[in-house]
This record gives C-alpha cells, sequence and structure tokens, in this order.
C-alpha cells in the first residue's frame, strides 16, 4: 500500500471492475483526487466473465429498450476509437429457420433499425443471404434442414479484463491510487463506522501483505457489481431494498477443430428459446451464455453440470454435425449479471427480460451507490456516478473545483499515440513489432492485438531475450515475456491474477494452465518479493481457481428447467 493514503480524497471507490475502474479514470481525469480497492484483482468478478462482447444489444429491441439500444450502440463507437486494439469489429450471423419466429424478413426490418439507431456508423451494415445455399457457403457448420438463410451484422469483441486494467491503468496514470488485492473492511463515519454521521472514509486491509489502515474521503462512491446488496448488508447501508436480481451466466470453451466458425452466430436455444452465442475466440469456440436466477455469495460462483449441458445441447440444435459433450469442453468461466431488481409488480419477469438498465443513488451522508449496467455502457455509467458524487459534495456544503474533461475523447494506453485511430493504426504498431525487433508475424499480431501501443516494450524484451518469445503453449500465441510484464507494469500480484486475467491460459489452454503455473510462480517470485511459503499459496490459490472451473465435473448433469 502507498503512502499515497495518509491524504485525504476527494473520491474512495469500492470495486475495480469496470465500472469502478471507469469512476476512478473520469474522476482523476476531471482532476478529483481518488483512490480505488477491489478485495481481489482488478476485473476479476463479472467483468472478466462476460461474452467478451461491446454490443448493441440487438435483442434488446425486442424489448422495445430503444433508449439503451441507441446508448449502447453510441458507447460501442466511441471504444473502437479510445480502445482499438480491444475492442474490434466482427461479424455475427443470425440463422432463421423455416416455422421459427422471428422470421427472415421481420429480423432484416429489425436489423435496419438497428443500423439507424447507430446512424448507419456501425463497423458495416447489415446484409441479408436467402436461402439454405449462401447461409452455408458463409458458415458450413450450421444445421442446413429447413434453413431459410441468414443475416450477417456487426458488433465488437472485447478483451473485457484488458479493458478494465486499461481503465486502471490510465487511472494511475492521471494520480488515482488503485489497490487490488486490498479489502474495505468497513465504512467510517463521523461518529464511528456503525453510526449514522457524514461519511469520513474507509478502513482498508492489504490481503497479501496483512497491513491495515484507514483511508479518508469526501465521499464513498460503492461499485460493488455483483457484491453490491452483499456490501450494503456488510456495511448495514440504508437502502429501503435489495437493489440486485443477479442472474448466474456460464460459458463453455472447446477446442476450435470441434466447431470450427468463421464469424459469431446468434442462436435462439431450442432448449429453452434463450438467446445466446457462438463465438471464435482465442484459438477456441465458446458457447455461451445462460441466464438463471442466483442465490449466495458471488464469491465462488462457478458452472454447474447442467449448464454444461446445457449448453452443449443448445451449441447441437444448430450445430449437428459437432455433436457436443461436456467431455468436449476445455474450460468454464461463470459470472453473475447485476441487474437492477424490479419492483414488485414485475416481479414475475424471465431472467432474460430483466432490464440491463443501471441506477445511481445518492445519499446525503457522502455515499453514492451504483448498481445493474452493462460492460458496453460502463464509460457513461461512470461520468453518471462522478457526476451524482460531485453534485452530493455540493450539496453538503464541500464542493471540488474540477475540470469538463470527458473520457470519450482520452485513448487507452493501448491506443495513446497510434494513429490512425482505429484498427489500421494497431496494425502498423505490428508490422513496426516484425521490422524493429525482428518478431514472427504471430506473435507481432498477438502483442500488438493485447498491448498496443504499449506492445514495443515487449518486443524490446524479447529482443534481449529471445527466449522471451517462445510460448508458453504451443497452441497459443502468449509468450513467456508477458509474464514479468505483467507484474512490472499491469499490476498483477499472484499466479492468479497473471494466468487467469493477463495471460488468461486458465480460460483457453487444454491443461488451463497448470503446466506453466511452477514456472510463472518462479518468474515472479523475484519480481514481488515473495518467500517460499508465499510461493507455494499463490501455488495452491491458483490450483483452487481451477477446481472451480472443473466443479461442474464432480457431479452429473441434472435436467435444465
Amino acid at each position: 500500500m502507498t503512502a499515497q493514503l495518509d491524504q485525504t480524497y476527494d473520491l474512495v471507490i469500492i470495486g475495480g471492475g469496470i465500472t469502478g475502474a471507469g469512476i476512478a479514470r473520469d474522476a482523476a481525469l476531471r482532476g478529483a483526487t481518488v483512490a480505488l480497492f477491489d478485495k481481489s484483482d482488478f476485473g476479476s468478478g463479472t467483468s472478466s466473465k462476460s461474452s467478451k462482447l461491446v454490443h448493441g444489444g440487438l435483442r434488446y429491441l425486442e424489448n422495445g429498450e430503444i433508449a439503451l439500444v441507441f446508448e449502447s450502440v453510441s458507447e460501442r463507437r466511441i471504444q473502437t476509437r479510445v480502445a482499438p486494439h480491444l475492442v474490434r469489429p466482427l461479424p455475427f450471423l443470425i440463422p432463421i429457420y423455416r416455422g421459427v419466429r422471428p422470421g427472415l424478413e421481420v429480423m432484416n426490418i429489425g436489423l435496419w433499425i438497428y443500423d439507424a439507431l447507430a446512424m448507419f456508423r456501425s463497423p458495416k451494415l447489415h446484409r441479408t443471404f436467402r436461402g439454405a445455399r449462401a447461409a452455408l457457403a458463409l458458415e458450413p457448420q450450421l444445421a442446413p434442414e429447413n434453413l431459410r438463410g441468414v443475416l450477417e451484422y456487426y458488433d465488437c469483441a472485447t478483451d473485457d479484463s484488458r479493458l478494465v486494467l486499461e481503465n486502471i491503468l490510465d487511472a494511475q496514470a492521471l494520480g488515482a491510487a488503485c489497490h487490488s488485492h486490498t479489502e474495505v473492511t468497513s465504512i467510517e463515519r463521523a461518529g464511528g463506522s456503525h453510526g449514522t454521521g457524514r461519511v469520513t472514509g474507509v478502513a482498508v486491509h492489504d490481503r497479501l501483505t496483512g497491513e491495515r489502515r484507514s483511508v479518508h474521503a469526501r465521499a464513498v462512491i460503492v461499485a460493488a457489481g455483483a457484491w453490491t446488496d452483499e456490501v450494503i448488508r456488510r456495511f448495514d447501508l440504508p437502502m429501503p431494498r435489495p437493489l440486485l436480481r443477479r442472474t448466474k451466466g456460464v460459458h463453455v470453451v472447446i477446442p476450435r477443430e470441434r466447431l470450427p466458425l468463421a464469424r459469431a452466430i446468434t442462436l435462439i436455444s431450442p432448449v429453452d428459446g434463450r438467446v445466446m452465442f457462438a463465438i471464435p475466440w482465442r484459438e477456441r469456440t465458446v458457447l455461451g451464455t445462460t441466464d438463471t436466477d442466483f442465490e449466495g455469495t458471488a464469491d465462488e460462483v462457478c458452472a454447474d453440470a447442467a449448464d454444461v449441458r446445457y449448453l452443449c445441447d443448445s451449441g447441437n440444435g444448430y450445430f449437428p454435425g459437432a455433436n457436443l459433450t461436456p467431455a468436449d469442453v476445455i474450460a468454464t468461466w461463470a459470472g453473475l449479471r447485476p441487474l437492477i431488481a424490479p419492483r414488485a409488480a414485475e416481479a414475475g419477469e424471465d431472467e432474460s427480460d430483466v432490464s440491463r438498465e443501471h441506477e445511481v443513488f445518492s445519499k446525503n451522508d457522502g455515499l453514492v451507490i451504483i448498481a445493474g449496467g452493462k460492460l458496453t455502457t460502463y464509460r457513461r455509467m461512470a461520468r453518471q456516478a462522478v457526476d451524482a458524487a460531485l453534485a452530493l459534495l455540493e450539496e453538503l456544503g464541500t464542493p471540488l473545483t474540477v475540470t469538463r474533461a470527458n473520457t470519450k475523447d482520452r485513448p487507452l494506453p493501448g491506443a495513446a499515440g497510434v494513429e490512425p485511430r482505429e484498427l489500421e493504426g494497431i496494425a502498423l504498431v505490428g508490422r513496426k513489432l516484425m521490422t524493429d525487433f525482428d518478431l514472427d508475424v504471430d506473435t507481432a499480431t498477438h502483442l500488438c492485438g493485447v498491448y498496443g501501443a504499449r506492445a514495443p516494450q515487449l518486443g524490446a524484451a524479447i529482443a534481449a531475450d529471445r527466449a522471451l518469445g517462445q510460448r508458453m503453449d504451443p497452441e497459443l500465441p502468449y509468450v513467456w515475456a508477458e509474464v514479468a510484464f505483467a507484474a512490472q507494469h499491469d499490476r498483477a500480484r499472484t499466479v492468479e491474477d497473471v494466468l487467469s486475467r493477463r495471460v488468461p491460459l486458465l480460460l483457453v489452454a487444454r491443461d488451463q494452465g497448470l503446466g506453466a503455473c511452477e514456472r510463472v510462480a518462479d518468474i515472479l517470485a523475484p519480481l514481488l518479493g515473495w518467500s517460499r511459503v508465499t510461493r507455494s499459496h499463490m501455488l495452491a490459490d491458483y490450483r483452487h481457481e481451477v477446481e472451480l472451473s472443473r466443479r461442474w465435473q464432480a457431479a452429473p448433469a441434472a435436467p435444465v428447467a
């Protein structure tokens, strides 16, 4: 923990997911002093367990959520400008089968509305391909029987954990003090932590070093995502009702050779009619997601056997030639959507119908709570939370003088200095890696796609020691230089930080990184000052994370309701 914590901050943020990271960046850009705390790694909750998409929310049109779709497509465009290395156009196909609604013509109209809400500035406008022959020419894996055609539209894929991290790195560059693995143990108030007086700060505990201290603040923002109601209960915060209806979203990762896709596919599950996706991702194919109500603690949410069977069965409905079974699954991830709980009159809503909107709650004691929302609109959510905090401070008689800077005009670190500020500019970075550091095309493409303008730092390290350019896994593009970089530049503090989010072998390697974790620990130990005992604990924690992702294998699959 840094000595910076001795000062009084304008804002303390509880939660280092995408919303908290966005808030820290927005507030710091405006000139506020900021400290952020997350009890685990940055983005280790829902923010790194999404469908890896920045999308306009096509299916929200069906629910009439026009404003949410317009906001989402607008934010999608901004993200392709401020982070072109992390938010990239991805073609999607919607296969239309005879007798299944909505039909081809209705979907075509819906996609024209979708394009119009994006002001016809989507990466590409949608196209309609009529007939099974045209559809199968685009995606031969589709079931041909009764196939009337496909519609192609564009959204964007992203690296969600990297999107969080680059917001943290930029907030840090702007002066914010961002701390991972540091738990807020109490919210302190005038008159004591259990009083009702004005918030004066928080007490924090570094879970890796054991250090404890108080941090003074003028206001506190709770951006705890799926943990919001747990935080409210733990700190006895005065809220009239639970804020969230949490639903579990599970994804499974399968080898690409079992289901080789050229485009993402939007599916209507033949099991229960839910919308889901099949997505080509990092040399693999991902199927997801489930959408089921969840009760219990968010700390150890995981896939179960029924989730995995449901996703395989849903995929087989569209790709019968794949004949997917749970035995094909390399890895799983599971996250909780922090959906705003419906009012009593809406309590019977289906999980998939609950709005993805967000709400900001401002308390006259110096506390702001933001709940709900989704990855795509994080930047607007962050701005609204900061606006609420600044308005609250003014009401309380302690206004802040801040600038009018806006995050939509500031590139994230991996896009800083890249011109043109789009994929073309990132491609130029890749070519420079090959010419300046003699990297092969696969390594250069991977590094510029993950690190953008920061990739030359890795290129220089590999040029100085060619062993660092060797692959960590022969099937995947990750190289050993990335491990030290994760600790020295990307705020990794544990083996799990590295192998789950910085270099996510947990999600894509057939052995989920178990073959590499010992060497990763050997690289990190001297950089982070670990003792032999600490190194052992770090490896045990990572193996527990692997076990958690495999827990679904321990019990037979129950029928899906």
